[in-house]
């Protein structure tokens, strides 16, 4: 089937070669897609060249009609080939098979960064190489020719057309076979299956080396490679070979085209013609009905094939659509272990491919209606909350992401409201990716700061979607009771999101003012990339220095959309699930003392002028910067409102010990602005206005006890020096300190603040007899402790 090379072993860079000296190859290159390789003759030189801005949807659709037609007698040429083959006997089919799996192992340097159109830097390295390099689009474009030719790897020209006959042969394998697709497959030798599986060998495993090593040994005294593979598991493992190789690197052009398009429309009009007349070829194939019917087919035998992996004895079910249970476990099948974590970083990525290329207002694209809208929500939610089966973080916020889109469409909307299995599950998953992306600043992933808050946007967006349906909000109940350690974690995060990003977006917004008044605003733009120093730089380019360097308004605006957001969703639990915030001590405190009262005392506090708006007769910067300080009162008041309907003493009680940010004017002054600017309803502010009153007459009356008492040393907690209303003594220092306190420095170190010790909240012994003390001395003295029924120790 090779020219000149009959019997040759498939590796790395024989792509090219089977391209340019085969019979297959030579049947299946011809596209429209390889501008670069065809010069003046492609079909962007020819359709595409010039004039496209004035060129209406329907003249461009006409012709890429004409050019999807072209590809698709090509394959049915090549399928003409392809189907006598397979019917002519083993060692034919396997032939056939061999071909196509030396085409996508001869490629495969494809997926490697430097082979990449983009360099691996995504559509915005992209942009910004085609910005500040002297290489123009069309020479980049050349270049990338000139690499498959010296690396070996085939064109995407090439590379789509094999994919999409790949897809033909996988489209007779229906959902009911995905049974017999054998998830153990990678770890089979025989050398035709070692020619399927080639550089997938060489793929990060969801499982460690040891754990795949011990699988194997596994599949092998259960019988699972005994007997030889089945045409079916080899076609199919052979498709998610080349999706990875073929299709996705291609799609990321494409995307990069789009980008670049919409990036130089008014800047450079040449790039930006060149750009879309290479993204309209790329449509004309990647966007065809036909393409992504059979591309949503794949993918629904991937996602049942992956659930099924993961839960071999619902595997069937999957398939068949009829689901029971729940989607979220901590054990981790052998089946699960020996699979390429490729398979769904590429199924997420092709998604976000797919959507983001989709021209506003032309709703979702159609490869959305080929999917199984059930499978891809499993799936999705699935990654969500399974941190023992994903354990990149980066991929399961981009599947949050995912998840909040797909609920714009009624459909998946409607499953996401109604199914039972994701009513319970999705919550949960979203807690978890939440926590998760907070520990990525410290690894292997090293996400920075301002990414992990990116990806917790839409979870948090999700959220307020979801958690007014009842079911949801059980669920939401549920996890916190059954998992009280990782819902305290999730809260203690969202907590600190949110004073952060506002006191962030604040202090911005007060240092662009002073630079505004001063006359300094050269200092807000943000220099340019060439000035960049190179010492300042990562290895991948990335400026050390991007938020003391980055544009502060830009930086101010983000802040404050990101802090507002937090806010909402915090509102949202506040109002749906008070309880799960009141139970703990040490979350109501964080609440209230860390975020609540500190983010009350700036808005109208001491400090509020910093942030006042400006004299009547000059322009309000606060739209400019997404700064909504009305909303965020309004949000705030009703959050002590909603806490303290679930437990009133408490929640006041807990207020006065702050003695940082609690001021009873401040308080007052809150209750003034919001009927003065009828910000909440009359209701709800005769509510917090009387919550008010009974706050700062308790804050009186304890500060009148306290005066007229020495409290003794051992009921003091020794970090907070506050009276301790739950103490619990630590075993590893020896020291006793009350349970809030402690709890919540364990929610971010998990150690003895006294020795560094690891330490769990488990290991905290409570101390009745002295907290009896405590109680009858607070008692005799008229000192408040708030409701203890709720932390009482057990």
């Amino acid at each position: 089937m090779m020219a000149g090379a009959s019997g040759a072993v498939p590796q790395p860079g024989m792509g090219w070669r089977l391209q340019s000296e085969s019979l297959f190859g030579w049947i299946l290159s011809p596209t429209c897609i390889d501008t670069a390789l065809y010069k003046e003759q492609s079909a962007r030189s020819v359709h595409f060249s010039r004039g496209l801005a004035s060129r209406s949807r329907a003249s461009v659709e006409s012709v890429q009609r004409l050019l999807r037609d072209t590809v698709q007698e090509v394959l049915r040429q090549g399928s003409s080939i392809v189907a006598p083959l397979l019917r002519a006997g083993e060692a034919s089919r396997n032939a056939v098979v061999g071909w196509f799996a030396a085409l996508v192992t001869g490629s495969q340097a494809r997926t490697k960064s430097a082979n990449m159109m983009d360099q691996g830097q995504g559509p915005q390295g992209f942009l910004s190489m085609l910005e500040n390099a002297p290489v123009p689009l069309e020479m980049q474009m050349q270049m990338q020719i000139m690499k498959a030719q010296t690396s070996g790897f085939a064109t995407s020209g090439l590379c789509v057309n094999s994919f999409w006959a790949i897809l033909e042969l996988v489209k007779p394998i229906k959902l009911p076979q995905v049974t017999t697709l054998e998830p153990f497959y990678l770890l089979r030798e025989g050398p035709h299956d070692k020619e399927v599986i080639g550089g997938f060998l060489e793929e990060p495993r969801f499982g460690e080396t040891s754990e795949v090593e011990a699988t194997k040994e596994y599949a092998t005294s259960k019988g699972h490679l005994k007997d030889p593979s089945k045409f079916p598991a080899q076609i199919f493992w052979l498709a998610i070979r080349a999706f990875h190789v073929l299709c996705v690197p291609v799609m990321k052009e494409n995307l990069c085209m789009v980008a670049a398009a919409g990036f130089f429309q008014q800047k450079n009009p040449a790039v930006m013609e060149t750009a879309l007349g290479e993204h309209l070829v790329y449509e004309a194939i990647l966007g065809s009905s036909a393409f992504l019917g059979d591309l949503g087919t794949f993918l629904n035998l991937v996602m049942a094939f992956c659930l099924g992996a993961a839960f071999p004895e619902k595997a069937a079910e999957f398939a068949a659509g009829k689901v029971l249970g729940s989607v979220l476990t901590e054990e981790v099948s052998p089946q699960w272990l020996v699979l390429p974590s490729c398979i769904l970083e590429d199924i997420v990525e092709v998604l976000e491919i797919v959507t983001s290329i989709q021209p506003p207002g032309k709703g979702p694209s159609e490869l959305f209606l080929h999917l199984d809208a059930q499978l891809l929500l499993l799936l999705v939610t699935f990654i969500l909350g399974n941190g023992q089966h994903v354990k990149n973080p980066n991929l399961r916020g981009k599947a949050a992401t995912l998840l909040k889109g797909l609920t714009a469409n009624s459909n998946y909307r409607h499953l996401v409201e109604n199914s039972p299995v994701l009513a319970n599950d999705i919550v949960p998953g979203c807690i978890r990716v939440f926590t998760a992306v907070e520990k990525t600043k410290q690894s292997f992933y090293d996400i920075r700061m301002q990414l992990k808050y990116q990806l917790r946007i839409p979870i948090m967006e999700l959220f307020e979607r979801v958690l007014p349906l009842e079911a949801h909000k059980k669920a939401l109940k549920s996890f916190a009771t059954e998992n009280p350690d990782e819902f305290l974690k999730f809260l203690n995060n969202l907590m600190n999101d949110a004073t952060m990003q506002l006191e962030e977006g604040m202090d911005t917004l007060i240092e662009i003012r002073r630079l505004m008044r001063e006359g300094k605003e050269a200092e807000l733009t943000r220099p340019a990339a060439s000035s960049v120093a190179e010492d300042e730089q990562t290895g991948e380019g990335t400026d050390l220095y991007a938020r003391s360097r980055a544009d502060p308004k830009a930086h101010c605006k983000q802040y404050m959309q990101m802090g507002h957001r937090t806010i909402s969703t915090l509102w949202s639990i506040s109002r749906e699930a008070p309880m799960v915030i009141i139970t703990k001590l040490n979350v109501l405190q964080q609440m209230l003392h860390n975020c609540l009262n500190s983010c009350l005392d700036r808005l109208v506090g001491p400090r509020c002028l910093e942030l006042k708006a400006p004299q009547k007769g000059q322009v309000s910067d606060f739209e400019e910067y997404s700064f909504k300080p009305k909303e965020l009162l309004q949000m705030i008041a009703e959050m002590y409102v909603f806490v303290a309907r679930a437990d009133k003493e408490k929640v006041q009680k807990t207020i006065t010990e702050d003695g940082r940010s609690y001021r009873p004017k401040t308080f007052q002054k809150a209750v003034s602005i919001l009927r003065r600017e009828q910000m909440i309803s009359a209701d709800m502010l005769q509510e917090f206005s009387t919550f008010v009153q009974e706050l700062n007459d308790l804050a009186e009356s304890q500060e009148a006890a306290l005066a007229n008492v020495t409290v003794p040393d051992d009921f003091l907690d020794p970090i907070m020096s506050e009276i301790m209303v739950d103490p619990v003594l630590l075993p590893t220092s020896n020291t006793i300190m009350d349970r809030k306190v402690i709890e919540r420095h364990i929610m971010s170190n998990d150690d003895d603040p006294f020795n560094r010790k690891p330490l769990a909240v488990k290991d905290l012994l409570p101390q009745t007899e002295l907290r009896d003390k405590i109680v009858d001395f607070c008692k005799q003295h008229g000192i408040v402790m708030g409701n203890e029924s709720a932390t009482a120790s057990k």
